[in-house]
């Protein structure tokens, strides 16, 4: 990778990217860079979700979807 995007803009700026830099591969590096980094955010802020427990009533329909899952269908 040649320049790298993140070097001249700080990451708290709206970019504003002039319509005919688009094509340019400056744009594609900040494209994927600002994908990146949206993407290492999210997968930090959602880390211990799959780790907290359920609501009482989140954890009602999830037995509920479980035991619909369980029953056996009945083609009449």
């Amino acid at each position: 990778m040649g320049r790298a995007a993140s070097d001249d803009w700080p990451e708290d700026y709206l970019i504003v990217v002039p319509h005919a830099w688009r094509d340019d591969d400056l744009w594609l590096e900040i494209q994927a860079e600002t994908q990146e980094r949206i993407g290492t955010t999210l997968r930090e802020m959602y880390a211990d979700l799959g780790r907290l427990p359920l609501s009482p009533s989140l954890m009602l329909v999830v037995c509920q979807i479980e035991a619909d899952r369980g029953a056996p269908t009945l083609h009449g």
